[in-house]
């Protein structure tokens, strides 16, 4: 039995210097995570995609310095819809 695979796929946005909030975090999550999901359905060979898992984090950095990486754990989980939905 072949072992299944887990593709991983990573993206920065660079922004202006304006503040953003956790709201128009998540709304971005959600519409890439709809996006990617939908581009993956249609690149992949049919029948290979048997999952879709996003998480966020974000951090904000000047351009060209390392990132501290923070998780947001204060989106309620009702507020967080699966991918079928």
């Amino acid at each position: 039995m072949a072992k299944r695979k887990i593709l991983t796929v990573t993206l920065e946005f660079e922004i202006d210097n304006q503040k953003i909030f956790g709201e128009r975090v998540k709304a971005t999550h959600d519409a890439v995570v709809v996006a990617a999901a939908k581009a993956a359905e249609e690149e992949l060979p049919d029948g290979i995609l048997e999952a879709v898992r996003s998480r966020a984090t974000w951090d904000y950095r000047w351009y060209e310095t390392t990132s501290n990486r923070a998780e947001s754990d204060d989106w309620d989980e009702a507020d967080i819809e699966d991918i079928d939905d």
